[in-house]
C-alpha cells in the first residue's frame, strides 16, 4: 500500500473527471466548504429569531445522529484502520472521545444553569469535532467523491440541527448577535477545515490521515453520547428512536 494518498493538483481543480453525477460541483471541495459553512448560519439564525418547537428540533437532532453513526464508521474510522492498523486508530479514536469528553465536562462545571450549558456544549460540540471531520470529508473528495457527499448529508442535518437548538439556548443567556457571531466564527473555521483536508491531507503520509480520521470519529461518538442523544431525549422522548433510523437508512442509502 502506497504510503500517501494522491494529492490534488489544484484548489480549483474538480478531484474527479467532469462529467457524470459526480463531476462538476460535487467534486468541487468549494462546494462542501460553503454549504458546510452555510448550514450552521442558517441553523444558528433560525435557531435564535425563529426559535422552532424544541420537540421539532430534536428530532432533527436525533436524524442527524443516525447519520453520523453510517459516516462516522464507514468513512472515518474503517478507513482508519485499513490504513494504519486497529491498535494505532484505536489509539487515536479513543483520544477523539477523551478530547471532547474532557472539554464536555469543562463546560458542565462552568455553565451557570441547563440552557446556558446545553447552548455552549453543542457550540463546543460542532467547534470540537467539526475541524477534523470536515478535513477528513475535504481528504475524502481525492477518490471518494460519493464517501463525501453522504458525509456532508449527516453533517448538513447535524449541524444544523445542532446550531438550531444551541443558538435558541444560548439566545437565553446572551445577546442574539454575540451568538450569532459566535457561530459566524465557527461556520468559518468549519469551511476552511473542509479546503484545508482537501489540500494538505493527501499528500501527507497516511499515518497522519488515518490518525486525524479516526480522532474524528471519536469525537463524534463522544458528542453523540454526551449532547446530542441526551438532548434530543430530553425534549422529545422515545420517538427519537425512530428519528435517528430514519438518519441512519438514509446516508447507508445514499
Amino acid at each position: 500500500m502506497s504510503g500517501r494518498l494522491t494529492a490534488p493538483p489544484s484548489l480549483f481543480v474538480q478531484a474527479s473527471p467532469a462529467g457524470g453525477l459526480f463531476g462538476g460541483l460535487l467534486s468541487n471541495p468549494w462546494f462542501y466548504a460553503v454549504f458546510s459553512a452555510l448550514a450552521l448560519v442558517v441553523g444558528a439564525a433560525v435557531g435564535i429569531w425563529v426559535s422552532p418547537q424544541r420537540r421539532w428540533q430534536a428530532a432533527l437532532l436525533a436524524v442527524g445522529g443516525g447519520s453520523l453513526v453510517v459516516s462516522l464508521a464507514f468513512e472515518l474510522y474503517d478507513p482508519a484502520v485499513r490504513t494504519i492498523g486497529k491498535w494505532a486508530a484505536s489509539g487515536y479514536f479513543l483520544f477523539g472521545v477523551v478530547t471532547f469528553g474532557g472539554l464536555d465536562i469543562l463546560i458542565d462545571r462552568l455553565a451557570s444553569d441547563r440552557s446556558e450549558e446545553r447552548g455552549w456544549g453543542l457550540w463546543a460540540s460542532v467547534t470540537t469535532d467539526g475541524v477534523p471531520e470536515n478535513m477528513a470529508m475535504g481528504s475524502l473528495l481525492v477518490g471518494n467523491v460519493s464517501g463525501a457527499l453522504a458525509f456532508l448529508f449527516a453533517l448538513v442535518v447535524t449541524n444544523t440541527s445542532q446550531s438550531m437548538m444551541s443558538g435558541t439556548n444560548m439566545a437565553q443567556n446572551h445577546d442574539r448577535w454575540r451568538t450569532m457571531g459566535a457561530w459566524a466564527v465557527t461556520a468559518v473555521v468549519v469551511g476552511a477545515a473542509v479546503l484545508l483536508g482537501y489540500w494538505l491531507l493527501p499528500p501527507l503520509p497516511e499515518l497522519w490521515v488515518g490518525a486525524i480520521r479516526a480522532f474524528a470519529g471519536g469525537a463524534i461518538l463522544a458528542s453523540l453520547a454526551g449532547e446530542i442523544y441526551p438532548d434530543a431525549y430530553q425534549e422529545a422522548g422515545p420517538y427519537i428512536t425512530l428519528a435517528t433510523a430514519v438518519g441512519f437508512l438514509g446516508t447507508f442509502l445514499l
